[in-house]
């Protein structure tokens, strides 16, 4: 009987309305709203009635005015009818739900349409319903068999813009012919039988099909034992049963990999293979042909696990602090993340790992045992190991020394601190404490620390030293020191009433920081001019009483602080007295003074002066003796001028022992004045300009306040000083009054200096001269432009110095250089100097700067035009105009205009502007705007005679040939195709030659530009071809290879190829007329083939099947297939002979040439896939979920160059 199949019968109804859409009127109105509202506008009222809509904004700056291009139309409504069998069922709504839809077939079925309906498997649905259609689908979802058509629809009273209805089937039921299913053809059979499908068509069984699992035939794995050696490879062996003793019938792989089997037995197999990373990896066994092996215990999947092994750890031994480098030696330690000594972390040095070692910094003991355990940690994988290490406190380091056992109390002093063996832990966790404030660490070196001491108070503290944790001990020295603070003695005990005896304070605990230690006479502050731990020197204050005289004799209080950060201001051990005397006060009874060319002397007579100096503000000299007359002791020294400033200076004998004496001489304060003996030049110009020269005597200012001052409408700028001189810049006032008033008049200006508010005094000729004939004259001022250059020509009198050149100014910055000059005339010359007004001036700097008398200061300097060039473009644009002549590079901008079209600048000099003229027709205006200022310069015009024409072209070979007008031989002209040039360009008569560019595939327009006339006009295409004129290397085994290809229009980036439709992947070395690309492997639906020989072949001839497939190239919509094939090469010694660039014919490939279509094939177990590993004509091997199986094909028909079915 013929087997057939019925399928569920489905019928769907669908009720649609087909219009324009009605809703827009609604969707406009919103969008309007949303607009407005996004704009912060108001909808103005009745101001959507002519199809306007207006809008006012907040911003009165904005209008909007929105307009609707065509008329709504109306939304879809009204009724129309159902035809169901016989019942007609009217004014049905278009919004009509599909609950409501289903409810009214239902309540109007008759004996026919009944049976149909009003079952539970029908169900009605709206899939759309919006203002312009609706839709219902009807579906049955379970009933069989082919429905009649029993229901139809008609318009009936519908609205809208041209409305219907209509109804379709989507999907019918009835009969279906198809392929017979594999199941259809078994035969009743208690075992799995195997289904093998060939596109599609299940093959017949003609024989036994069965296949059974048997627990019997499965091999089972006990145990896995894994082992490294130091390179990389590995060694796995696998115990159990069901093994075999031929090597080719197994198969081992762990985590995808094949592990090589290098001895096997019915129990036992050994495999080597590249090392494994730490973990747990699955490990599959095949066993041909009873499939893969099983987990002895579990029966499940097999695993293998890759422990790290530690054999030693070196050294063995550390102290209990911790922080010695140790090395971990063993295998598998290239994966350890972690390694803990007992539960704390050693840190793992990253730049000495291998697979069998790793280094890591100890840990300190803590609360471990001094046994601890080993462990190494990979990913989630932990392994300990035990007897490895152990922590010995006979190896810990040990305070040795210490620098120093007493400190101040404000501390600060360095403490060097020896430790035992502690090059080991430098850079560990390490803390000093100094009773029970920390000290900070300076500096650590092998032998100890270098610690600064805390301030602390008066006693004996512990030093405590404690590395990652652990407090050291000290061995053979005591770790205390005293904080003390004590005062012994004090020299002199007597001194000046007037203060500045020079003190000096023994004890101990003092400090070297002078901010940390004061010292006080009497309340008031003692200066503290050095300091040593166990000495202190200051200077005494005066006594508050020295005004009376009654008192001879007045003890004081000395009172030493020591300060720091926990106690402000202690008190030394004791204080101590001293002693202000009157009798010990030294007495100045007589000053003279007298000055000396550069030096200042001084001459003083008193009481207890001996061993004194005079100072003078910071100056200072060291008085000797000196016998006058009556055997009168006078002491004298002197103190160079240089040293001091001009200012007022009151004088002071300090005696070293005693201190400052009582002057009571008549002359007690000195003024020194500032002294000028000269000024050069002496004469120059009354317009000013020289550097002048004042010399003399006090004439610096430390703190700038200097300055010069002339008599007159004159100053002079202050450019240098020292104590010796002084230079200075003259200066004339306001704009003198014209040259004809001060014509033959001279000026005397006294020069004066003041110097930190002191005038000087003239000791010599302090007087400046200004007169006519000292004066530079200019007349007039030209200029020219010669290349980049602008020279300048300056004419007048008394223009040659004879001992200096005369300096050239442009706006007081820019300097012309001086390339002649005489008695009536300069010429310097400048680069290009920019249009405008600019100011000149001319000076030297000892005679001073010129007047200008018939003419102004002021260079006027404007733009000049000579020549522009050519004077007829192209309409179409593009030509290029030149410009020659003087100052036409502006300061910020210069632009040229064409008529009201800017010319495109190129590039813009002082002497030259170029620029792309734009495109134009007729008579143009030619305008020049220079910063600003505009010129007319002339006019340019664009016509159809200087216009270039491209009229037709050729391309033959390898050069284009271009058919044109309006150029001639001896032209410049630019050819481009695309974007890229032509090259080569030769003109004859009224042809141009040129070698067009290599492109991709695709159209080019073809465009000329004249030098410089600009744009050709041009109509003409280029069209670049894709060609393939040779496949080289076309050939190879079945997993393809290297092919290359060469041709025209290949796209560098976008160029497809493909081999028997599959995609040839690029190379990377593309141009637009190669390529190389890595030809794909055979598909496995082409690659049975290879099992196929010709009908009259000699089954024992070695001929090869051949498998020949199409190249073809893509680039964009342009397709292009090769002159040749790629051949796929069954043979696999002849597919290894393919080199370098050989074609089949030149390898005497000989064998059946196939070109098949094949789709697929398929092997089913039971419904389940059945992956396919092996096919030929009549035997094809697949491997199920646990077994392979080998299935075998009956019959085979061969129809050549169609598809090869079973």
């Amino acid at each position: 009987m013929e087997p057939f199949i019925i399928s569920e019968a489905v019928r769907i109804k669908k009720i649609q309305s087909f219009r324009v859409p009605v809703c827009a009127l609604s969707l406009l109105g919103t969008t309007k709203k949303n607009l407005a509202s996004s704009i912060g506008a108001v909808l103005c009222e009745g101001s959507e009635e002519d199809g306007h809509l207006y809008v006012s904004t907040e911003d009165v700056r904005v209008s909007i005015t929105i307009q609707m291009l065509q008329v709504s139309s109306p939304p879809l409504g009204g009724t129309f009818c159902v035809r169901l069998g016989s019942t007609v069922i009217s004014d049905v709504s278009v919004h009509i739900s599909s609950h409501q839809l289903r409810r009214l077939l239902q309540t109007n079925t008759d004996s026919s349409t009944a049976p149909y309906f009003n079952t539970s498997d029908f169900i009605v649905t709206k899939d759309s319903e919006t203002c312009y259609e609706s839709i219902w689908t009807l579906t049955w979802r379970t009933k069989a068999g082919d429905l009649p058509n029993v229901i139809n629809v008609s318009a009936e009273n519908l609205s809208g813009l041209k409305p219907a209805v209509s109804s379709r089937v989507v999907y019918d039921g009835g009969v279906f012919i198809g392929p017979i299913f594999g199941d259809m053809l078994a035969t009743s059979n208690n075992k799995t039988q195997v289904v093998v499908v060939v596109n599609d068509v299940p093959a017949n069984c003609s024989g036994s099909c069965s296949f059974q699992f048997s627990q019997e035939a499965t091999p089972l794995v006990s145990d896995v034992e894994y082992s490294a050696d130091d390179g990389f490879q590995a060694t796995v062996v696998i115990r159990g049963v069901g093994f075999s003793e031929e090597n080719t019938t197994l198969q081992v792989q762990v985590k995808n990999t094949t592990c090589y089997i290098i001895m096997s037995d019915q129990t036992k197999v050994v495999c080597v293979m590249e090392r494994l990373p730490l973990g747990v990896h699955q490990l599959t066994l095949l066993v041909r042909p009873y499939g893969f092996a099983l987990n002895a215990s579990t029966g499940e999947g097999i695993f293998l696990r890759v422990e790290p092994r530690l054999v030693a750890i070196e050294p063995p031994r550390a102290s209990e602090i911790g922080g010695l480098r140790v090395a971990l030696r063993g295998t598998g330690l290239e994966g350890v993340d972690l390694v803990l000594f007992g539960s704390q972390p050693c840190p793992v040095l990253e730049d000495t790992r291998s697979s069998t070692q790793i280094e890591c910094k100890v840990p300190s003991q803590g609360a471990e045992d001094a046994a601890v355990h080993v462990t190494l940690v990979s990913g989630y994988q932990s392994t300990a190991f035990t007897n490895l290490f152990q922590y010995d406190p006979s190896l810990n380091p040990a305070v040795v020394s210490l620098s120093r056992n007493r400190s101040g109390l404000a501390g600060g002093q360095e403490l060097q601190i020896g430790i035992s063996s502690f090059a080991n832990y430098r850079g560990s966790d390490i803390k000093v404490q100094i009773g029970g404030v920390w000290a900070q660490i300076q500096v650590q070196m092998d032998s100890g620390l270098n610690v600064t001491l805390p301030a602390l108070a008066v006693g004996w503290y512990n030093v405590s030293v404690i590395i990652n944790g652990v407090a050291i001990a000290s061995n053979r020295v005591e770790p205390l020191i005293h904080y003390i603070s004590e005062v012994f003695s004090i020299e002199p005990c007597c001194g000046s009433f007037l203060g500045g005896t020079l003190l000096t304070i023994s004890g101990l605990g003092f400090s070297q920081n002078r901010s940390l230690v004061s010292v006080s006479v009497n309340e008031q502050t003692c200066l503290v001019t050095r300091l040593a731990e166990e000495t202190i020197w200051c200077l005494t204050p005066p006594a508050a009483d020295f005004s009376n005289e009654v008192s001879q004799d007045v003890p004081v209080r000395v009172n030493i602080l020591i300060s720091n950060s926990s106690f402000q201001n202690v008190p030394a051990a004791k204080s101590i007295t001293f002693n202000y005397q009157r009798a010990l006060t030294p007495l100045v009874t007589t000053v003279e003074l007298e000055i000396l060319e550069s030096s200042l002397f001084l001459s003083i007579q008193g009481v207890n002066i001996t061993g004194s100096v005079a100072k003078l503000g910071d100056s200072e000299c060291e008085l000797e003796l000196r016998r006058g007359n009556e055997s009168a002791m006078f002491y004298e020294c002197s103190l160079p001028l240089s040293n001091l400033e001009p200012g007022i200076y009151p004088i002071q004998v300090i005696q070293r022992q005693l201190g400052y004496s009582h002057v009571t001489a008549r002359l007690q304060t000195i003024t020194v004045t500032p002294r000028i003996t000269s000024i050069f030049p002496s004469e120059g110009s009354v317009c000013g300009g020289m550097l002048l020269t004042i010399s003399g005597i006090a004439l610096r200012s430390r703190r700038e306040l200097g300055q010069v001052s002339l008599d007159g409408n004159y100053s002079c700028e202050l450019q240098s000083s020292d104590n010796n001189s002084i230079k200075c810049m003259v200066l004339s006032g306001t704009h003198l009054l014209p040259y004809q008033w001060w014509a033959e008049v001279s000026w005397a200006l006294n020069v004066t200096v003041t110097v930190n508010g002191i005038s000087s005094v003239c000791l010599g000729d302090c007087t400046l001269h200004l007169h006519e004939q000292s004066t530079p004259l200019v007349d007039a001022v030209t200029w020219e432009t010669s290349g980049m250059y602008t020279d300048v020509t300056i004419k007048g009198q008394r223009l040659e110095w004879p001992d200096d050149s005369p300096v050239v100014h442009v706006n007081d910055q820019a300097v012309c250089e001086v390339t002649f000059w005489n008695e009536t005339s300069i010429r310097c010359q400048m680069d290009c100097i920019a249009p405008g007004e600019h100011n000149i001036s001319i000076s030297n700097r000892r005679s001073g700067q010129a007047c200008f008398r018939n003419t102004s200061s002021v260079l006027t300097i404007t733009p000049q035009v000579h020549q522009f060039y050519p004077q007829n473009f192209s309409t179409n644009g593009g030509g290029l105009l030149t410009f020659a002549g003087a100052a036409l590079k502006g300061k910020s901008r210069t632009s040229v205009l064409i008529g009201q079209q800017p010319c495109l600048i190129l590039n813009v000099t002082c002497i030259a502007i170029q620029c792309t003229v734009p495109p134009g027709n007729g008579a143009r205006a030619l305008r020049l705007t220079v910063d600003g200022i505009s010129y007319d310069i002339g006019e340019v015009s664009y016509s159809e005679e200087s216009t270039p024409a491209f009229l037709s072209f050729v391309v033959t070979g390898l050069l284009l040939t271009i058919n044109m007008s309006q150029v001639m031989e001896m032209d410049a002209i630019h050819v481009f195709v695309g974007d890229s040039a032509c090259r080569g360009v030769t003109i004859t008569h009224s042809e141009l030659q040129c070698s067009p560019p290599l492109l991709p595939a695709g159209e080019y327009p073809v465009v000329g530009l004249h030098v410089p006339k600009g744009w050709a006009s041009s109509n003409l295409t280029f069209i670049s071809q894709l060609m393939v004129t040779a496949v080289r290397c076309n050939w190879g085994g079945l997993n393809g290879g290297v092919v290359h290809l060469h041709g025209t229009g290949f796209s560098p980036g976008q160029t497809l190829v493909t081999i028997c439709g599959s995609p040839c992947e690029m190379l990377g070395n593309e141009t637009t007329t190669s390529l190389s690309c890595l030809a794909p492997r055979l598909q496995a639906s082409l690659a049975f083939l290879c099992s196929l020989t010709h009908s009259s072949a000699n089954c024992q001839e070695d001929r090869s099947t051949i498998i020949e497939c199409d190249v073809q190239v893509m680039v964009g919509s342009y397709r292009q297939q090769g002159p040749g094939s790629y051949l796929y090469l069954c043979g696999e010694s002849q597919a290894q002979q393919q080199q370098g660039d050989t074609g089949p014919s030149q390898s005497r490939i000989a064998g059946l040439v196939a070109s098949p279509k094949v789709e697929r094939d398929e092997v089913l177990i039971y419904n389940s896939s059945c992956n396919i590993t092996m096919e030929t004509e009549a035997e094809m091997e697949c491997e199920g979920a646990n077994q392979p199986i080998t299935a075998k094909i009956t019959e085979i028909w061969k129809n050549w160059g169609q598809n090869t079915q079973v």
